[in-house]
């Protein structure tokens, strides 16, 4: 069963179309078929059998017939008058009835029903055949000698009746063979009519089974391309065109499930970018403010820090070095911010030369050493030599405050006092 399944999905789509014309057409031409052998075995060839001894019959019996009365004549006629030619017209008539029988006897020999007819009908013949003779054997001088053989006349004009009616009983059993003949043609016409009616039944169900292979091989193949394309359109990218048959839209599919997933990842590149800083790598500020969101409308009690980081002398080090130095200041920067906030927090680039770090689970104590950890770290940074680099930060704690509005202004003012006290500190918010 697994290798006929591997076989069909293995077939081409012109392939699929000729199975199903096969499985449509296939019924018709066996009906075809069948129904010629039965109409010629049970039908034509019998009945023609049939037709031809009925007519050896009736012929043989129309002629025998006429033989008998001209029998009777000619006996009748010799017996009055003693003409020699009608002994001779007897004898050619007999022959004739011998020749008739003789015919009737070969188209009967496989019938056993009309042969034993035929074989009496003759034995009756043959006792007129020879009573008739022994008449016509005689000599007849004058019409007075045939007065003494007026009773051997009598009887043949006796047993040619008889002889007559076994002719008409073998004729009635041959027009009731004839019609049980036609009854059986009746009958196998009738076997032909269920049969052609049965391949009717049988060529419809045969083409609602082809029409279902092409169906499966095509129109819900089809169907399922359109609805794959119409949930990648509506949004639903995660369930994939599901196609296998045949192989030419199952490749079909294949490639639209690879454009698919490209498209995707390509789209998750572009998310990601979109959620970073270009320069830094850091998440931007529109990450931030979501994060932010997200810590302050969580369930249940939740506490976390904010802390925000300015490079101190910014300007003076974008004036004396150039924007390329400042550039790659920030991003070291970055690196550090986020190597060192990794596991307590996410750390944003705020804007311009000022970074957000969220603490998760941070009370005052965990806020003011990592913060303190970060200013060192940025302090150890040697990228510009002859300049140092530092940072001054800004801590707000969530709770006591409690929005976002309020955070950022809490923060922002720490941070301009830590500016404002010398920089390279860490304040946290009153």
């Amino acid at each position: 069963m697994t290798r006929v399944l591997q076989f069909l999905y293995r077939q081409s789509l012109r392939s699929w179309i000729i199975i199903a014309m096969i499985f449509t057409v296939l019924p018709l031409m066996a009906s075809a078929v069948s129904g010629y052998i039965v109409y010629h075995r049970t039908i034509v060839q019998p009945f023609r059998e049939v037709l031809s001894t009925q007519q050896d019959m009736l012929i043989s019996l129309e002629r025998i017939q006429g033989d008998y009365w001209l029998v009777s004549q000619a006996v009748n006629a010799y017996v009055l008058t003693g003409d020699p030619s009608q002994a001779k017209r007897f004898a050619t008539t007999r022959d004739h009835v011998e020749t008739q029988f003789d015919r009737m006897e070969r188209a009967v020999a496989d019938q056993p029903v009309l042969a034993v007819p035929v074989q009496v009908a003759r034995a009756e013949w043959d006792v007129v055949a020879a009573t008739a003779q022994a008449l016509l054997d005689r000599e007849r001088p004058d019409l007075a000698a045939a007065m003494g053989d007026l009773g051997q006349v009598l009887e043949v004009e006796r047993q040619l009746p008889a002889a007559a009616l076994k002719l008409e009983e073998l004729l009635r059993d041959v027009r009731l063979i004839n019609e049980a003949n036609h009854a059986e043609t009746l009958r196998a016409f009738r076997v032909i009519e269920y049969g052609a009616l049965a391949a009717l039944l049988l060529s419809f169900g045969m083409m609602g089974l082809g029409g279902f292979i092409v169906n499966r091989a095509i129109v819900l193949s089809a169907d399922e391309l359109v609805a794959g394309a119409k949930r990648f359109a509506d949004g639903r990218h995660n369930m994939p065109v599901r196609v296998t048959v045949p192989p030419e839209l199952a490749a079909v599919a294949e490639a639209f499930n690879s454009m698919t997933r490209t498209i995707l990842e390509q789209q998750e590149r572009l998310g990601e970018y979109g959620r970073r800083d270009s320069l830094t790598g850091l998440l931007n500020r529109h990450e931030f403010d979501r994060a932010l969101a997200d810590r302050l409308g969580a369930p249940g009690p939740h506490r976390f820090a904010l802390l925000l980081a300015d490079v101190d002398f910014f300007k003076q080090i974008n004036d004396r070095h150039g924007h390329v130095i400042g550039d790659a200041v920030l991003r070291s920067l970055a690196l550090t911010l986020q190597g060192e906030a990794r596991d307590s927090g996410a750390a944003f680039r705020y804007g311009g030369e000022e970074f957000a770090i969220l603490l998760d689970e941070a009370g005052e104590a965990e806020a003011l050493a990592m913060a303190e950890r970060l200013r060192q770290a940025v302090a150890t940074l040697t990228h510009l030599p002859e300049a140092e680099i530092t940072c001054s930060f800004g801590l707000a704690l969530h709770p006591p405050v409690r929005s976002a509005e309020a955070l950022l202004r809490a923060a922002d003012a720490a941070l301009y006092e830590a500016k404002a006290k010398g920089r390279n500190r860490v304040v946290l918010a009153a």
